[in-house]
């Protein structure tokens, strides 16, 4: 179960990165990941909820974000720094939603597996 949360999340990251809308994003990869995760006997909506943060978490290019692009377009930031900080973000959003989250929401009646 773990291994295909991880795999999903990692899907939802590459996708994120080429979708620049939160939008497209979510509806690209939500429907994916509640499929493969009924396929996989794991609980779509702990699946959904992960995928879903996991993307929200992470800011690769300023033009995901406007109030990024605005102090990108200024020149307070590079695309470096912005890709640098989106590479952070990844590491991070992995760490709190393996770690934290989905222990929390075993906790709260919404185990990862059905």
């Amino acid at each position: 179960g773990w291994g295909v949360l991880a795999l999903l999340m990692l899907f939802a990251v590459v996708v994120r990165v080429t979708v620049p809308s939160i939008v497209g994003f979510l509806a690209l990869a939500l429907p994916v990941a509640v499929s493969v995760a009924q396929q996989a006997g794991l609980n779509p909506w702990a699946v959904g909820l992960a995928v879903m943060t996991t993307g929200d978490a992470v800011l690769y290019y300023s033009a995901q974000s406007p109030s990024s692009l605005v102090v990108y377009e200024r020149g307070y930031l590079t695309a470096g720094e912005i890709l640098a900080f989106g590479l952070v973000m990844t590491v991070v959003a992995f760490g709190v939603v393996l770690g934290v989250a989905v222990p929390y929401w075993s906790g709260v009646g919404l185990p990862l597996g059905r």
